[in-house]
């Protein structure tokens, strides 16, 4: 399984301090995967003698930049912007165990929380929303182990801290704010209520 993106967010009003974590569950539409974004990334850490192919793709995809850039700046932003990533198959990264740091922090980057087009992303901020409205909430941001599942969960997650109603709530909150079926099941499995 891949790692998971969540929040934890803890609330604290007069009386109590409680938190949740909110996962984001990626539908790997693949909207994120322009070449701009990859671009922005950072570097693919693996050697050329590793990996021969992939280097020789990066070298013929910074050829075609360079010959691009010289040509203007309005006409290498175009290709940049309207190109999917080129280890982008299927919708699915071809690279996914060696992708750049920055498609491995998603969508926690500024590309990432930037993106308008993302079904699931837009989903998850409104879901983000409607937890912390009227509450003085603070956030931070995590990933799962790369291993995770619900029988890990207690000792890769941030732990949750919360009354049964005020876990009700949440849920109130989440199905107003449109989860899905597999985003409740994640949220209830970062939660410890698998």
């Amino acid at each position: 399984m891949a790692e998971i993106f969540y929040v934890h967010l803890e609330f604290r009003t007069k009386n109590t301090e409680w938190s949740i974590n909110l996962p984001f569950l990626c539908t790997k539409c693949g909207v994120c995967c322009t070449l701009d974004d990859f671009l922005m990334g950072g570097e693919i850490k693996v050697l050329p003698e590793e990996r021969p192919d992939i280097h020789k793709k990066l070298k013929v995809l910074y050829d075609t930049l360079a010959e691009l850039i010289e040509k203007g700046v309005d006409i290498y932003d175009k290709y940049t912007t309207s190109t999917p990533c080129p280890f982008l198959n299927n919708k699915l990264c071809s690279i996914y165990p060696i992708r750049p740091e920055g498609c491995r922090q998603f969508p926690n980057t500024a590309f990432g929380m930037q993106s308008r087009d993302c079904e699931a992303l837009d989903r998850f901020k409104k879901q983000c929303i409607a937890l912390k409205r009227g509450r003085n909430t603070t956030i931070t941001f995590h990933f799962t182990d790369p291993k995770f599942d619900s029988s890990t969960a207690s000792k890769t997650v941030k732990p949750a801290v919360y009354t049964d109603k005020q876990y009700q709530i949440c849920i109130v909150k989440l199905h107003n704010a449109g989860i899905t079926a597999d985003e409740l099941v994640l949220f209830n499995s970062l939660n410890g209520k698998s």
